[in-house]
Order: structure tokens, then C-alpha cells, then sequence
């Protein structure tokens, strides 16, 4: 089966864009910029238009669940500075597009859209939050099939996909590299016992609730790997893989992901941690398709633009390098006093 990456994204008045347009790499997108760039919008955009073809649902209610706007308003996600006018969102895949239209004043769960062969062949996507939530799984999973909760859909999406048992096919060279990784990692097994998730080990079960949490998400990865949910046509959005991770653990990390775009995963990440960026570029081999991309705005207007390089070293503005410069120029300034 040939590998159906997300190509492209042309987002008009959504959110915090006015326009951009988006060209995405086969295997793995960095995604940097300051607080408010939009970073994770454009992950959950692009989520959205999977997980509703994958599951065939609305992707307008799709959109309501992931982004959660007041009192489900479709229309509260058309740029505020911007009256009485449309979102416009388009997504292509090789030979297929959806685009979807949101008027300002709509109040209701439909927007218009059309597509072209979206829901063909579509990719198993994957969502990884900044907060890990395995540790809660049972009662976030059964308060949101019950009970209407404002949490965004990308939580019970994430435990539902770690819920799904191990396939049946045998476990190929890849898998079993990365598996056998994590779990010398984080010492141990991820099981599953009336729904919660434990760590087992020589010294017993652990249950997640006691494990750091930077454990807790290399465990997902674990689980994900061993039931395929990471696998071939797989595509994977990870906000922020670096929170509460021990920096010594990136290279683990980054390791896994590289290896998995080897292996016909595409990625999209959002970082603000140098230690991650650099990890990448330093392990980075000759075939690994990797491309950076960062959102910033315009002093003058406040537009949020976009720059992308397939080179770590052109990518500007680099506002997470500054940071360590600056940080570097602080420290000498005070052994100097």
C-alpha cells in the first residue's frame, strides 16, 4: 500500500491565521514558534480531518470536540479580526482534498465543505497530548461515553487507541528493536488489568499513578508500537514530546521517531525544547525526511507567517535558540561582575 501523507495545508481566517499555506514532508515536521503562533491549532486541524473520515463522523463535529468553542459555535473558530466572513480550511493527500467552509455567524454544527477521495485509503491517526492522561484512563473514558464534558476529544481518542490489543501478526524486526528500547527505558512491560494500566518489572506491578511521568509517555509509546497503532500508513501529531521528559531521554525519543518515519509514519511535532531540535539534527541520517517550520508574527500587523527549511541550521526566526542565547549572554554577564 502506498504511504497516504498529508501534503498540504491552506488555512484562510481560521483561528489565529489570516493565510497560510502549508507544504508538508512525507516523513518528519517540526513545528516551532512563541506562545500563540498556532502551533497545536495546526495539529489538531489536520488530526480532525482524519480521526472523523477514520471513524465516519462530521468533521464539523469533529472540529466542535477537538477545539472546543463556546457553546459548540463553529463560527467562534473564524478569526476574530475578521467580520462577517468564512474559515477556510483545506487539506490535501495525494490525488485527494477536503475543504471546509465556516461562516463568522454560524451557530450551528455545519459549515459547507467538499472533498475529492478524502475518505479513501485514510491514514490511522494518532494524538498525543502535552499532558499525559493514561494514569486516568478508566474515568475519563467513561465520563466522556456518558456524561457531556467540556475535554477536548484528543484525550479519550488517545486512550481508546491504547486500549486496543496487541495484533495478531508477527512482530517485525523494527518493532521489536523499538520495543525492546522502551522497555530496558523504563524497566519493564506495559499491562493492562481491569482497564489501568502498570508497569511490570522483577519487583512486581506498578501502577501508573506512581510512575514519573516522563515514564508514563515513553509506557504510551510502548503500547502504541505493540498493537500497531504506530505502523505503516500511520501518522502521528505529538504536542510537546519533551514536557516533563528528562533531557538524557530525547535521544531515546528522537531515536523512536526517526526510525518510525523510516518505517512509513509521517510526523508532525510541536516543540519549544532546544535539547529536542538539536537531538534531530544530530541524529538525523541521509534519507530521513525532516522539516522545520517556524510560526511567527509581524511586529507591524500580527499576522502569524510561516518559514520552513529542511535545513535545522537555515531555520529563522529560531526563537528557542534565542532564548538559549540569551540565557548564555545573561550567565557571562554575571561571571563578569
Amino acid at each position: 500500500m502506498t504511504q497516504e501523507t498529508i501534503e498540504r495545508l491552506t488555512l484562510e481566517n481560521f483561528t489565529a491565521f489570516k493565510k497560510l499555506d502549508l507544504q508538508f514532508s512525507p516523513g518528519v515536521n517540526l513545528f516551532i514558534g512563541a506562545n500563540g503562533t498556532g502551533k497545536t491549532h495546526i495539529l489538531k486541524v489536520l488530526y480532525t480531518s482524519l480521526v472523523g473520515a477514520k471513524e465516519d463522523e462530521s468533521y464539523f463535529e469533529n472540529l466542535i470536540h477537538v477545539f472546543l468553542p463556546r457553546d459548540g459555535r463553529l463560527g467562534r473558530l473564524v478569526r476574530r479580526r475578521e467580520k462577517d466572513t468564512n474559515a477556510e480550511i483545506k487539506i490535501y493527500r495525494p490525488a485527494k482534498y477536503i475543504s471546509i467552509s465556516i461562516p463568522s455567524h454560524l451557530n450551528n454544527h455545519e459549515g459547507s465543505g467538499t472533498s475529492k477521495g478524502w475518505h479513501k485509503n485514510i491514514p490511522f491517526p494518532v494524538y498525543i497530548p502535552t499532558n499525559e492522561i493514561l494514569s486516568n484512563a478508566p474515568e475519563i473514558l467513561c465520563r466522556f461515553e456518558t456524561r457531556k464534558l467540556e475535554i477536548e476529544k484528543i484525550y479519550p481518542d488517545i486512550i481508546t487507541r491504547a486500549y486496543l490489543p496487541e495484533i495478531r501478526s508477527k512482530i517485525d524486526p523494527t518493532r521489536k528493536k523499538l520495543l525492546q528500547m522502551i522497555q530496558k527505558t523504563i524497566n519493564g512491560k506495559v499491562i493492562k488489568k481491569n482497564e489501568c494500566f502498570f508497569l511490570k518489572n522483577k519487583e512486581g506491578e506498578l501502577e501508573f499513578t506512581l510512575l514519573a511521568e516522563g515514564m508514563r509517555k515513553l509506557a504510551l509509546l510502548w503500547l502504541l508500537i505493540q498493537n500497531g497503532s504506530l505502523g505503516e500508513n500511520s501518522v502521528l501529531f505529538w504536542d510537546e514530546p519533551e514536557a516533563n521528559l528528562n533531557p538524557k531521554l530525547m535521544e531515546t525519543v528522537v531515536t523512536i521517531i526517526l526510525e518510525l518515519q523510516r518505517n512509513g509514519v509521517q510526523i508532525f511535532l510541536a516543540t519549544h525544547n532546544y535539547v529536542l531540535l538539536k537531538t534531530f539534527h544530530l541524529l538525523k541520517e541521509k534519507n530521513d525526511q525532516l522539516k522545520y517550520f517556524s510560526l511567527y508574527r509581524d511586529e507591524k500587523t500580527q499576522d502569524i507567517h510561516c518559514n520552513d527549511t529542511t535545513d535545522y541550521t537555515n531555520l529563522a526566526p529560531n526563537p528557542v535558540i534565542e532564548a538559549y542565547v540569551d540565557l548564555y549572554g545573561h550567565e557571562i554577564e554575571s561571571v563578569l561582575q
